[in-house]
């Protein structure tokens, strides 16, 4: 059997020829058989209309592929694979897509809003969503399971995608480079909301790597931290980011910041443990960052964040049972080499801890027994 290789061929092809498949895996729910529409009629207007509004519902994100052809054009860096539709020798010649619906889609869509008003795109910017070089399966001589293998390779295992990081420097770089916050995240396929939310956590982590105490340990594995700080608003007001000043503004907030995600600076220039062991850290932080009596727990000499949350919700007991579940979360998480090390301090928390349910259970288990006497 001839390698899948040497039975693709690139064709020039006009975006009207191909089908879309709307028998594509991707539309497939538990239980629906793969070829649920026969292929002679693939190409009927209504079959076509309906695998073409699938394709744009939001699961799919193809506006965002849209939109990032609308501000680079169609870069075909990786080749849509179609094979000959062979429905009736005497019908119009069409090609069915193998793998590329998204981007199949998303120039039909192009096209579509040029056609109706609502965009107004060149000749050249038009002829370069219309006529495509594609690559065409020779399927008389490839085997049956070609067409889910192809796609079967970009779409499980895939192309490695790039880090967020990695994204968020890119974000950085177009903004940099003249392009607007929106045509930036547009041309990476990214809402607005999320490219400014990559370019501000860049800037933070930058911030941290102009430190003079802090900088030289920084790493790209801490973005996340800032990438939790602008979704938690209170945690990002206290640190005072400015938009115009590009950083966080508040220097004595930050430099505490960076200590609980670090640690406390050493004398033989090492770093204490850090109090925020993870990025989602920061959501739990966000709850008790306005709480004084909380944060001193937290912050404080030999202070933790499981101790700045028991605080809080010892002070808010509406909000008691979320507070058990996460015990019982963080004590479920520790691992041998943890427990091994417990303090003579965290030993006595964990006793007293032990000693308050009992209590708690036995005062309920009483009351109980009281009302049921009376």
């Amino acid at each position: 059997m001839p390698e899948l290789a040497n039975l693709l061929a690139a064709i020039n092809v006009s975006l009207n020829d191909l089908l879309l498949d709307p028998n594509n895996p991707r539309f497939t729910e538990l239980g629906q058989d793969l070829d649920a529409v026969p292929e002679a009629r693939f190409a009927e207007p209504r079959v076509q209309e309906e695998a073409y509004s699938k394709m744009k519902t939001a699961r799919f994100e193809v506006p965002e592929l849209r939109d990032t052809i609308k501000n680079l054009g169609f870069l075909p860096m990786d080749r849509i694979v179609v094979r000959l539709w062979r429905a009736s020798e005497a019908l119009p010649l069409k090609y069915i897509v193998i793998e590329g619906n998204r981007r199949v889609a998303a120039l039909r869509w192009l096209v579509e809003l040029h056609e109706t008003g609502r965009e107004t795109f060149s000749v050249e910017q038009l002829e370069n969503f219309k006529q495509l070089q594609v690559l065409l399966l020779d399927d008389v001589n490839a085997p049956e399971n070609a067409r889910w293998i192809l796609p079967g390779l970009r779409h499980v295992s895939g192309i490695r995608p790039w880090g967020p990081y990695q994204k968020a420097k890119l974000v950085f770089e177009l903004r940099e480079s003249g392009m607007s916050p929106q045509v930036a995240a547009q041309s990476l396929g990214l809402s607005t909301r999320a490219g400014n939310q990559s370019w501000r956590s860049f800037l933070g982590l930058e911030q941290m790597s102009a430190d003079e105490e802090f900088g030289e340990h920084v790493e790209p594995n801490l973005y996340s931290y800032f990438e939790e700080v602008f979704k938690t608003a209170s945690v990002r007001d206290w640190l005072a980011w400015s938009d115009e000043q590009r950083k966080f503004t508040n220097e004595q907030h930050v430099r505490e910041f960076y200590t609980w995600i670090l640690g406390e600076p050493l004398d033989n220039g090492e770093f204490g443990e850090a109090k925020l062991s993870e990025a989602k850290s920061i959501r739990q932080l966000g709850k008790i960052i306005g709480d004084a009596g909380a944060m001193a727990a937290f912050s404080t000499e030999g202070g933790s964040l499981t101790r700045g949350l028991s605080r809080f919700e010892s002070e808010h007991q509406e909000d008691w049972l979320p507070a058990i579940v996460n015990a019982q979360a963080v004590l479920a998480s520790l691992s041998p080499d943890k427990l091994r090390g417990l303090g003579e301090n965290e030993i006595q928390d964990l006793i007293a801890l032990r000693a308050r349910v009992d209590r708690v259970l036995e005062d309920r288990a009483r009351l109980t027994q009281d009302g049921a006497n009376g």
